[in-house]
């Protein structure tokens, strides 16, 4: 297989990484230099070690809902714990009758930033692109749905950047087994918020809702499943159980109830069966869709960006 960029030659070989050096030591009790992937097979500097040196070429940029801009430096591992500490501000914990509901717990900030890292594309000089408010953390990254030439069963092999991923996996402790998407939607299972991806041939952006409730009571879920209705503009039991991680023993019942409730309608029968909302308007025409119907007819990727479930995204993301 080819090398990816990471791996490539650094056009850059006098760099330094005293920042590397003091975070590995710290982290990892091992010197810098004991790093897999940071030099080629005749000992220049790769990429990774671009990445990861105090010369890095590469940004990340936070925007905030006030119209503040941040631009953050350095190693992409700085970048990163630096990017934690500034989205820790907008996250804090609200008060709920049974719980302490945090808004943005630091798992999913962790998995949605190092998604971002791992998966970028380091040829395009765009910086990685944060919005931050408090309802709402987008995480932007350069590069599309990567695919690589030919699919393997080795570790790793089938991420754009394997190398940064092991920096990350040895750091951070990342499996990278198509994990992390499921993993945020572990979090937002016993929520009213449906977590949403959108992308196109350029970039790759994750949208996180701020959890204002965490309740296995009937609204909640309830409202859960509306949510996901409202997103598909109308969706088969299966899809609701898949952005849910319901069962669809479960799924079935829940929408039964809501029938009897008169908030969603159903058309169709068998695998055909797709469920609207009585609140939003004339859905007879509506069509379901997914990103992963329109990835795969379209292999291209020129459609201008959408959002949708999360769940909805090929697992080669994750």
């Amino acid at each position: 297989m080819a090398n990816t960029f990471d791996k490539e030659e650094s056009p850059m070989q006098d760099i330094s990484f005293k920042y590397l050096d003091e975070a590995v030591w710290n982290r990892l009790r091992i010197s810098y230099t004991g790093l897999e992937g940071t030099r080629t097979d005749d000992g220049s500097y790769t990429n990774l070690g671009l990445m990861l040196s105090d010369e890095c070429p590469w940004k990340t940029e936070v925007l905030t809902s006030k119209g503040n801009a941040l631009v953050l430096d350095g190693p992409i591992i700085k970048q990163y714990y630096d990017a934690l500490e500034i989205l820790k501000c907008f996250g804090g914990s609200m008060p709920d009758k049974k719980y302490m509901v945090e808004k943005y717990p630091a798992k999913i900030l962790r998995e949605a930033l190092v998604n971002a890292f791992v998966h970028r594309d380091y040829s395009d000089g765009a910086p990685v692109t944060i919005s931050a408010g408090r309802d709402t953390v987008e995480i932007s990254s350069p590069g599309g749905i990567w695919v690589p030439e030919t699919c393997t069963h080795e570790d790793l092999y089938n991420i754009r950047n394997s190398e940064v991923a092991r920096f990350f996996r040895a750091m951070e402790g990342f499996g990278f087994r198509g994990n992390g998407i499921t993993t945020i939607k572990q979090y937002y299972k016993l929520t009213p918020q449906v977590p949403t991806v959108s992308f196109d041939d350029s970039s790759f952006t994750m949208r996180l809702p701020a959890i204002s409730a965490i309740s296995n009571k009937y609204e909640v879920r309830t409202e859960k499943v509306a949510s996901i209705i409202r997103t598909f503009r109308g969706a088969s039991v299966r899809t609701i159980a898949d952005n849910t991680l319901f069962s669809t023993q479960y799924v079935r019942r829940l929408l039964k109830r809501m029938e009897a409730d008169g908030i969603v309608f159903s058309t169709g029968c068998g695998k055909k069966n797709i469920y609207y909302l009585y609140d939003y308007g004339d859905c007879s025409g509506s069509k379901q869709t997914t990103l992963f119907d329109r990835w795969r007819m379209d292999n291209s990727l020129n459609a201008t960006p959408y959002y949708e479930p999360i769940s909805c995204v090929p697992d080669i993301r994750e």
